[in-house]
């Protein structure tokens, strides 16, 4: 049976999350891309931001996969949920392919979008956390 995502503690650790990323994974991976399942990846890109680690790199390439197959322009809110995703996990790959895709063929207000998160976050994607360091600390990502 598959975990409902929103029912977890709100802190866990990296190792423990790995686990649940793998499920998701395993359950949705060629399963239609919608916006409740999402919103259950979104569960866990949430809980992954508060363990201040970075993802797993096949856990990471698996979901760069993932989002860019599930990025659907003509939709507001899988474009918002998809991007809030990217943010929380630092997923360079998608985040280029969405940031590229913003002067094709698509909805202004999923244009507007785009646009807000590569002003907002688009300096830091690879290095969210950059701004809490120590300038005498060593860059861990």
């Amino acid at each position: 049976m598959q975990t409902d995502y929103r029912s977890l503690p709100d802190s866990l650790e990296a190792e423990e999350l790995a686990g649940y990323f793998r499920e998701f994974l395993e359950v949705y991976a060629d399963a239609p891309k919608k916006l409740t399942v999402l919103g259950e990846l979104y569960e866990l890109a949430y809980r992954q931001w508060d363990t201040y680690e970075k993802l797993d790199p096949s856990i990471e390439e698996s979901l760069e996969q993932y989002l860019m197959q599930a990025m659907d322009f003509r939709s507001f809110e899988i474009t918002d949920k998809i991007l809030s995703i990217v943010e929380n996990l630092s997923l360079k790959q998608s985040f280029e392919y969405i940031i590229s895709q913003k002067d094709e063929n698509i909805l202004p207000a999923v244009r507007e979008l785009i646009e807000e998160a590569e002003e907002e976050y688009g300096d830091s994607i690879e290095n969210p956390y950059g701004g809490f360091e120590d300038d005498d600390e060593e860059d861990d990502w």
